[in-house]
């Protein structure tokens, strides 16, 4: 490995750094998954069976339910006959005919507790996806559904968990009609947990999507882009994970965004870069590099982003292994918007996505 790059296959080392567990706080996505699955199978959504809500209302507190509610909003609102309505606080035209999530991490934000209170007080149906203790508790006062977490997870790694539990609430809406195929949490569980498991720190770089990943991005200003809004929602939960577990800065934006900051800049016309192998920056001084573009995206896209990020100096596309990237078919359009297969390729996505910054943060990598 090169001089200064961070070594990704020192497993003794990685695992000494890993004091606090992180490795397999991550890997535990699938389970996070599974209990929302057991809930739903004890029956705990059941009063939502035969409801038909004037409106979904999600009240979301903090980045990770904050990014998972615009995951399936932007995914899911134009497949079911229900508004969703995202809200950093419970509004004021809430009434019985409404379904109301809260989502989020902290017990003690007491815009939970209002919430609850006020929409129990005016008889809405009230879903939990908050730990359920403390003022909320209290607020609550016995009424609501509970989907809290059954498996203690820090709120860096709560994504995945937020958007499978609001899944599942629209999926207990069965009198309400939506289209397309529902997300099977077994299957999104199990290929979660190959993704964990491909991640392990014992696979090397080259068979480690993750550690991969990591080293693409490692001592380098990278924009993380997305080529559709349920993406850019991902590339957007990257730049945070990524500040927010390796202290790595980022920024998250669509592709085309990326592509006009790329044709922004000026062409460097001083002559060929200078090899890294042979650099040497105390004579030669900091080389001068683009922004590395890491443009997510999934396998049935992945055709049509090839062709687009060919203008981009430096990018890579992130996507994980799936069916052969086709071209689009002449006077067959492609289905309109993100599908639900395309949500279980980004969750896997956003898996190792985390994987990545742990690693970079177990390396001290910036």
């Amino acid at each position: 490995m090169l001089t200064g790059a961070p070594d990704l296959d020192d497993v003794a080392r990685l695992q000494a750094a890993d004091v606090d567990g992180r490795l397999r706080l991550a890997a535990m996505t699938g389970a996070q998954v599974r209990a929302v699955d057991e809930a739903v199978r004890e029956g705990v959504l059941a009063p939502l069976v035969d409801l038909r809500p004037r409106a979904v209302v999600l009240v979301v507190g903090g980045a990770s339910a904050s990014a998972a509610a615009d995951l399936v909003v932007t995914t899911m609102a134009a497949r079911i006959d229900v508004p969703l309505v995202v809200a950093g606080s419970l509004p004021g035209w809430i009434g019985p005919l409404d379904l109301v999530v809260l989502m989020g991490d902290d017990a003690g934000d007491m815009t939970f507790a209002d919430a609850a209170a006020r929409a129990t007080r005016r008889r809405a149906e009230l879903v939990v996806d908050v730990p359920l203790e403390g003022p909320l508790r209290e607020a609550a006062g016995g009424s609501a559904l509970d989907l809290s977490p059954r498996v203690p997870t820090p709120p860096e790694f709560r994504f995945v968990g937020h958007v499978v539990a609001l899944l599942a609430v629209l999926g207990s809406l069965t009198t309400v009609r939506s289209t397309g195929p529902r997300v099977d949490l077994g299957a999104l569980a199990q290929a979660l947990d190959d993704e964990a498991a491909a991640a392990h720190p014992g696979n090397e770089v080259f068979h480690n999507a993750a550690k991969g990943l990591a080293a693409r991005v490692a001592d380098r200003s990278v924009a993380w882009a997305g080529d559709t809004p349920a993406s850019t929602v991902i590339a957007g939960h990257a730049a945070r994970s990524m500040y927010t577990i390796a202290g790595v800065s980022g920024v998250g934006c669509d592709l085309a965004q990326a592509v006009a900051g790329a044709a922004g800049r000026p062409v460097d016309t001083s002559g060929a870069p200078v090899d890294s192998i042979f650099h040497d920056p105390e004579f030669d001084g900091p080389v001068e590099r683009p922004v590395r573009v890491q443009v997510i995206t999934t396998p049935s896209s992945e055709w049509s982003v090839q062709q687009r990020i060919s203008i981009l100096p430096d990018a890579d596309v992130v996507a994980i292994a799936g069916p052969a990237p086709r071209m689009p078919e002449p006077g067959r359009p492609d289905e309109v918007g993100d599908t639900p297969d395309d949500l279980v390729h980004l969750l896997v996505l956003s898996l190792r996505i985390e994987m990545a910054a742990i690693y970079l943060r177990l390396t001290g990598a910036r």
